[in-house]
């Protein structure tokens, strides 16, 4: 199957041998309230007068095939004062690319944001590339909307970093998964002409949950 860079509100668990095939099934989609991930936070004691941050990373094995490959997962919340906080979401890979290389529909990194009361994500980060320019845009899930763009680096060959405000990009609970497909690549390209998109979720099963700080207001 080919997978849309924007999915459903609600969790989407990929399949068991996490490849993306049109000709072997069509995508499944499980409507439930959010089942959260186990991860260690690790508070960094700070004074009051600078605030503190609270850092959770979550690991995922070399399990995929193409160069998007999922190793960890990592969210940091700075917490400046109640009315200011920012969140900060890194993706890894175990294999180096290039911000160039990333694609709107076919190479991306998704982080979708779980913010209120209801089951299910109300929008998502799209980390891709336009005009060989790396972007990080807010997404609405209900209208498919750009809402905002945000913050979006390199720190290295290996890494995404997007950063925003709690407003933003806060939230209860998320999960993150990338997207690879490659007309060159012998098993995200294609077979018998269907596209295959390779894809890593995590976590796999679940969500990954937010400490208060960085839950939404609205």
């Amino acid at each position: 199957m080919t997978l849309s860079s924007h999915r459903s509100a609600r969790r989407t668990r990929p399949a068991s041998h996490r490849l993306g095939l049109a000709l072997t099934m069509t995508a499944l989609y499980v409507a439930s309230t959010p089942a959260l991930a186990s991860a260690a936070p690790s508070p960094s004691a700070t004074d009051h007068d600078t605030g503190y941050t609270i850092t959770t990373t979550v690991s995922d094995p070399n399990d995929t095939p193409g160069r998007l490959d999922v190793a960890s997962v990592r969210h940091r919340i700075r917490v400046r004062s109640p009315e200011r906080v920012s969140v900060t979401y890194r993706v890894k890979t175990f294999t180096d690319f290039a911000s160039s290389a990333l694609h709107r529909r076919h190479r991306n990194f998704v982080i979708e944001l779980h913010r209120d009361s209801t089951a299910g994500a109300s929008r998502n980060v799209l980390v891709s590339s336009r005009d060989g320019r790396l972007v990080a845009e807010v997404i609405s899930n209900a209208t498919r909307k750009v809402i905002a763009t945000a913050e979006v680096s390199r720190p290295n060959r290996h890494t995404v970093r997007v950063r925003g405000p709690r407003h933003l990009v806060g939230a209860r609970s998320y999960f993150a998964y990338s997207n690879f497909h490659s007309p060159s690549s012998p098993r995200c390209g294609w077979t018998d002409g269907y596209r295959v998109t390779c894809q890593d979720t995590v976590p796999e099963r679940g969500w990954i949950r937010m400490d208060r700080p960085a839950r939404p207001r609205d």
